[in-house]
């Protein structure tokens, strides 16, 4: 199957996937909303942004170049600009994957102690021989060991997709960039 998705795609000399770019102006990479600030400061196009992160995924560990073609002329500065942006697009994504990774490992701690707290609770309590004492500990035991799950579900499973996320930012950010003119 891989081999199938990879045969989508061109190949350099040196056998680099090609995920090829093709629009009619550089302004056309960037987003509408912002188009008074300058092209350093403003948003890559959500559809620039899609196309590449499902490119890079879809291409798996395979090496990669990204190649941009522009019908008209586009200008030196254009490309250190678009360089620059692409990088720092792709870097505050990466920073933002970092905060949630850094945000999922501090839930987990706070479960972890609230899971620690009912737990001790319910063991401290099952002392008392009264049914009323009795309910409230296993209603304790049983909230203390979901919350000792949810934060081992979370570091466990929900950890996993953000890494890859993070890994996939750090290989489009030193991705090689490339830029032709259509003849």
């Amino acid at each position: 199957m891989k081999k199938n998705i990879l045969d989508r795609y061109d190949k350099t000399i040196e056998n680099e996937i090609i995920i090829k770019i093709f629009t009619n102006r550089f302004e056309n990479l960037y987003d509408n909303f912002d188009m008074s600030s300058s092209f350093l400061k403003k948003d890559l196009s959500q559809q620039l942004v899609d196309y590449v992160i499902e490119s890079v995924s879809e291409i798996s560990n395979e090496k990669f170049i990204i190649k941009f073609y522009f019908k008209e002329k586009i200008e030196q500065e254009n490309i250190i600009h678009l360089k620059k942006s692409f990088e720092s697009y792709f870097n505050y994504l990466e920073e933002l994957e970092k905060n949630k990774m850094r945000e999922q490992v501090k839930n987990s701690f706070i479960f972890m102690l609230i899971g620690i707290f009912f737990i001790t609770l319910s063991i401290l309590l099952e002392v008392n021989q009264q049914l009323t004492y009795r309910i409230i500990s296993e209603g304790l035991m049983i909230a203390g060991w979901v919350s000792m799950w949810e934060a081992m579900a979370t570091i466990l499973i929900k950890w996993l997709p953000l890494s890859k996320k993070l890994k996939l930012f750090k290989r489009i950010v030193n991705s090689k960039i490339e830029f032709e003119n259509e003849k």
